[in-house]
């Protein structure tokens, strides 16, 4: 178990420290603004404040995780070995960054609070980001971060024996759209035909009809082997379906078909089935209240 000496147990610091600590690191962690427990301590400890209080394994906090709210922050991306990092903090310290502040701008998203320019669909943009920006968005910084962190201990505390994480596969399979073709209905079915016709696709419109007149099957018609697959596994996948109404965003086919119901109902008899909320859902509750109902 790690011990961490601050002058101010925050919700901030806690979150990160626990994520690098417990999720990515596999290792427990305890906080104490006590100096006397601190000392006391005779396992892995550390100390993450303004100044050290001995020769301790020592990183020099960054105020981000002690603030409220947000502010506008500068930010030097520096390169550190084979990867990049900012919020430097000397070559006094255990490391040469607050890898846990850090940490906490990106995996909470920070930058995307601060004032920015949107795409079409409200989101923020991968370009104005500051991965991308300095050339580290192909990265696992932050565990890159935390793997350097552990060794850094481990050169401090030669006798203490990190425990191995594990892992396991859990599938999760995105349903925005049951079938390509099929179950579209008389409107939907001319209106695709017309499309395939006025756009010149008439590969696409030979594969269309032949789908309808069940010569061949749906391109999206993938169930069949998900149900085989599953029978031979003990992990459940996880199947989300979308049932919002048909919209610009979302075109799956009505809920109030039977087939797609028969669908639903043959896939949870195997798999663990869920909602995928419509696009509109995200931002209306009650539409999501609507479908998960």
């Amino acid at each position: 178990m790690l011990l961490v000496y601050t002058h101010n147990i925050a919700p901030r610091l806690k979150y990160i420290f626990k994520q690098v600590c417990i999720r990515i690191l596999n290792t427990e962690v305890e906080f104490t603004s006590k100096v006397e427990e601190f000392i006391s301590h005779d396992s892995l400890k550390m100390s993450y404040t303004k100044q050290p209080l001995g020769n301790e394994f020592f990183i020099r906090s960054h105020d981000i995780l002690f603030e409220q709210g947000l502010s506008d922050i500068d930010i030097v991306v520096h390169d550190w070995e084979e990867t990049k990092c900012f919020f430097h903090i000397g070559d006094k310290c255990s490391l040469p960054f607050d890898i846990f502040a850090a940490s906490f701008y990106l995996l909470s998203r920070y930058e995307e609070y601060l004032p920015h320019v949107k795409d079409e669909f409200g989101r923020f943009m991968a370009e104005d980001s500051l991965a991308y920006k300095h050339d580290f968005l192909d990265q696992p910084v932050v565990d890159i971060w935390a793997y350097k962190f552990k060794s850094a201990l481990q050169q401090k505390f030669e006798d203490y024996t990190f425990a191995e994480r594990s892992y396991k596969v859990r599938p999760v399979i995105d349903v925005p759209m049951a079938f390509y073709f099929l179950h579209k209905g008389t409107l939907r079915t001319i209106g695709g035909t017309f499309n395939d016709i006025v756009n010149f696709k008439f590969k696409r419109l030979y594969y269309r009809y032949l789908v309808l007149f069940r010569f061949k099957k749906d391109p999206y018609d993938t169930f069949t082997w998900i149900i085989n697959r599953q029978k031979k596994l003990k992990e459940k996948f996880r199947v989300f379906f979308l049932i919002g109404n048909y919209s610009t965003f979302d075109k799956n086919i009505s809920i109030n078909r039977k087939k797609f119901v028969s669908l639903i109902k043959s896939v949870s008899d195997y798999c663990m089935v869920g909602l995928k909320a419509s696009y509109f859902a995200l931002e209306d509750f009650q539409q999501l209240k609507k479908e998960k109902t």
